[in-house]
């Protein structure tokens, strides 16, 4: 299992989430902490973000990093499609 560790910026995004996001986002961290490289709606992405991954949760978007070394998984911003990849 890997320990699931929210960036200030998607910690604002995850405690203003009404309730039927936030269950979907505790699901989304559930599979994260199994294993977050493999699952269907997991990217790597290139770029400005490149060495980062994204999962898509409908039209919310979660970017993060793995640490595989100390098993950790850092989720860098939560947001909507739109929005999340600017700089």
């Amino acid at each position: 299992m890997y320990e699931i560790e929210l960036s200030k910026k998607a910690a604002k995004f995850y405690r203003k989430a009404d309730t039927a996001t936030a269950r979907r986002l505790n699901a989304a961290f559930d599979r994260l902490a199994e294993d977050p490289l493999r699952h269907y709606s997991i990217k790597p992405l290139s770029g400005h973000l490149q060495g980062s991954y994204r999962m898509r949760i409908g039209n919310i978007r979660v970017i993060y990093s793995v640490d595989a070394a100390v098993r950790i998984v850092s989720i860098e911003v939560i947001g909507f499609r739109g929005d999340v990849y600017k700089k």
